[in-house]
């Protein structure tokens, strides 16, 4: 098989070394890739959101896999163009991929089908999001753009100035571009982190081992959230009796509430979880596998990675 890997970056270069292990690659494109990329599969310089040069790419190359790696690609229906156009693709759709492109629609779905979450509420006035927080008096208080904004759309508010700065930041300066049109304000949950990235079909759900990332950037915690600074593998507070919770209350309730929604979710779903005292809540989704967290999962995968693939694909 030749394969087209969409990105470029420390994830994109992760799953290139995984597909290259498989005695069924023969050749690995990627677009546009970067400097050590380069050295494990021929790079295009073609942007990763460029949807109408990427299919014109494909074209070119004739691969018989193209796999979407990031989430803007995934966001603007970089799968279903694929598709469209005859070729292999693996990612979600764009229907599905809204999951993590928009933070009011997964919170939705997790309160409608009742999977575990912080409480949250969602605004797309600034003023009504700031009377909210002063009405609640709790923080910290967690702001979240409502979509995509390279995983570092997200401030915690120790206090009510900094909240309404943060809702002014991101609202009316615009500081992630269109993504802070609607916000979501939700409670502060404490506990471990955990990430789970799993391969689902829109039905079956197979959870990889879990990894445990380092977002804050300064030493002791001190600095803002930054998209992951490093990541262990597997996490150390992931215990066989939570991940059979996870799946009982988290991973299957979100498989089937994806395809109750008309949009079922096929590829890698990743599950950002906070084990708080009362069990298991979801912090986020992620329409893909996550980077940094796919450089310490993905090698440790044991089965030919394309053959998980085709599964994926086929069903």
């Amino acid at each position: 098989m030749n394969i087209l890997v969409i990105g470029s970056g420390g994830r994109e270069h992760a799953i290139i070394r995984s597909l290259k292990k498989s005695a069924r690659v023969d050749k690995i494109y990627c677009a546009p890739g970067n400097g050590g990329i380069s050295m494990d599969a021929e790079c295009y310089p073609v942007s990763a959101t460029d949807i109408e040069g990427m299919c014109a790419l494909a074209k070119k190359l004739s691969p018989d896999l193209v796999f979407v790696a990031p989430d803007d690609p995934l966001a603007l229906g970089m799968v279903d163009a694929m598709e469209a156009n005859g070729f292999r693709a693996f990612g979600p759709s764009k229907s599905a991929a809204r999951i993590e492109a928009s933070k009011v629609f997964s919170k939705n779905l997790m309160k409608k089908y009742d999977i575990p979450t912080a409480e949250y509420e969602t605004f797309t006035s600034a003023s009504e999001a700031a009377a909210y927080i002063e009405s609640k008096n709790e923080f910290p208080i967690v702001i979240k753009a409502d979509g995509l904004a390279l995983g570092k759309g997200v401030i915690i508010a120790q206090d009510l100035d900094e909240a309404k700065s943060a809702i002014s930041s991101i609202m009316e300066d615009k500081i992630f571009g269109q993504s802070g049109s609607s916000i979501v304000v939700e409670q502060f949950l404490t506990g471990p982190e955990v990430s789970v990235l799993s391969f689902t079909d829109g039905k079956t759900v197979c959870p990889m081992v879990s990894s445990m990332d380092h977002k804050p950037a300064y030493d002791g915690n001190k600095g803002p959230n930054t998209g992951g600074m490093g990541t262990i593998s597997p996490n150390p507070h992931y215990s066989d009796e939570i991940a059979q919770r996870c799946m009982d209350e988290i991973f299957l309730p979100t498989i089937k509430a994806m395809a109750a929604e008309g949009a079922p979710f096929k590829g890698c779903l990743y599950f950002g979880l906070m084990i708080t005292k009362d069990g298991p809540k979801v912090i986020e989704y992620n329409c893909r596998f996550g980077d940094p967290e796919t450089q310490v999962v993905l090698p440790r995968l044991k089965t030919d990675f394309v053959d998980i693939i085709d599964a994926i694909i086929d069903e």
